[in-house]
């Protein structure tokens, strides 16, 4: 069974599904972009203060969810655990996989796989990137076993690394063989 799309369970009687949100579903993009600034904060470039005070606005939360692209949610039952974007790079050349988040709860059982599978099933065989932090060797792994490449580059002025999808494997879905 393919991860980048579908339900399926965490746990016996427990549905787990990735779901493409939009305006509409600010209050559980909010929660969930909230949540991986403020329990995960070395994992990401972006600071909790740019989507706290003055910047934590509806307007704001639903003009993020309308921008280019596609936003998705995990949900654990009724439960969000997880979320990931996927944004058009400014140059026009491919996509770029942002705000990847798995709660603590849900790791290790194959959300983090069906989350980037929705990105790459939403790149539709366009180029594709990311930036991880230098050191995070958890999503690092996650990202290689979904097909990605670390590149040779030093962090950038964040301290990020850039990985990528190779063209030969942008066409196919390598997340359906096995979950994380």
């Amino acid at each position: 069974m393919s991860t980048s799309s579908g339900d399926w369970s965490l746990e016996a009687g427990v549905t787990m599904r990735v779901r493409e949100v939009g305006p509409d579903d600010w209050v559980v993009w909010r929660l969930l972009r909230q949540r991986s600034l403020l329990e995960d904060p070395q994992a990401f470039a972006a600071s909790v203060e740019r989507w706290t005070g003055e910047q934590d606005r509806e307007g704001n939360w639903r003009a993020r969810l309308a921008a280019p692209g596609a936003c998705f949610v995990a949900e654990h039952g009724a439960a969000p655990v997880g979320l990931v974007a996927i944004r058009p790079n400014d140059d026009d050349d491919g996509q770029q996989l942002i705000s990847m988040w798995v709660a603590p709860s849900a790791r290790g059982h194959g959300v983090g796989r069906a989350l980037v599978g929705r990105v790459i099933a939403a790149a539709a065989g366009r180029p594709l990137w990311l930036r991880v932090l230098d050191g995070n060797e958890t999503a690092i792994r996650l990202y290689e076993r979904c097909g990605f490449v670390l590149d040779d580059s030093d962090p950038d002025a964040e301290g990020c690394r850039a990985m990528h999808r190779p063209e030969a494997v942008a066409g196919g879905d390598s997340t359906s063989s096995q979950r994380s």
